[in-house]
């Protein structure tokens, strides 16, 4: 039996107890006539006055659900769609870098499309744990936060790795160096450093993500990159910033209480990785 369903028999067995006590209570003083039948009738009456009671609390609370926003482990507002769009992306993520991996030429080639599969499948994984789940201890919400924010910097370093694959080891190889020592450093960085500002780390990330713009001439004019793949890199790279900057300024809301600025976020690396996994296809297909 339902809770509710079992808390309102209990009541009204209460109530028929109360109601019997009382007209046996009023008989033995013969102040007012009274008979079983009617302490049955009476107690029925309550019964299907509870039952009513009981329904209309249960709309009211239904209907005032609708309008609570749920809150994480911090008491930070957690619109009800947080997390859905990576925990979708996920299972489509790890297809695309099981395939990219199959078809990538050469060991090196495979490796880099690995690294890239793992950061992906780590950012789109934690994120999805983190948001979905609904934790209740401070502690371990605040360690998912860091592996998360930290994942960005791991998708960019691993975006970079395959695509670079295309030019020459005399760029490859610096290139490479530096992106992956400033996604650690960054990485430890925002595990230590939990409580920074939204600001200060959009702020790298936007930094780090606008590196490639140095190689677009020689990857337009590299044969195995060309106009189409540089143009989603392109465009990947701007859907990546366009959602940072809406996390940092918490802004657009589009949908109060289900859709709001860190889910545009969430949309932004969603539409950037889709960009960026095309491209690479592109690259891995025509080395």
């Amino acid at each position: 039996m339902p809770r509710g369903a079992a808390a309102v028999d209990a009541a009204v067995r209460g109530t028929a107890k109360v109601a019997a006590s009382v007209s046996r209570s009023v008989s033995s003083h013969c102040t007012l006539p009274s008979t079983p039948a009617s302490a049955v009738s009476h107690a029925v009456a309550q019964y299907h006055e509870a039952k009513r009671r009981y329904a209309q609390a249960k709309r009211a609370l239904k209907a005032a659900q609708r309008h609570i926003v749920p809150t994480d482990a911090f008491g930070n507002r957690k619109p009800r769609l947080r997390g859905w769009l990576h925990l979708v992306t996920l299972p489509l993520c790890i297809a695309a870098s099981i395939v990219l991996i199959c078809i990538a030429p050469g060991g090196p080639v495979k490796a880099a499309c690995a690294v890239y599969g793992a950061s992906a499948m780590l950012l789109f994984g934690n994120s999805a744990l983190l948001h979905v789940v609904p934790w209740k201890s401070a502690k371990v919400t605040r360690v998912l936060c860091g592996i998360d924010y930290s994942n960005i910097f791991l998708i960019i370093a691993g975006t970079n790795t395959p695509i670079l694959f295309a030019l020459s080891p005399a760029i490859r190889v610096p290139y490479l160096t530096v992106i992956w020592v400033t996604a650690a450093v960054g990485t430890v960085a925002h595990i230590v450093w939990l409580r920074a500002p939204n600001w200060v780390f959009t702020l790298v990330y936007v930094i780090l993500g606008l590196a490639p713009v140095s190689l677009i001439p020689a990857l337009w004019t590299a044969p195995a990159v060309g106009p189409a793949a540089t143009v989603l890199i392109a465009c990947g790279g701007a859907a990546y910033i366009a959602g940072a900057v809406c996390f940092a300024i918490k802004r657009p809301n589009p949908i109060p209480g289900w859709f709001e600025f860190h889910e545009v976020f969430h949309l932004g690396t969603v539409v950037g990785y889709t960009c960026h996994v095309v491209a690479i296809y592109l690259v891995v297909c025509a080395l």
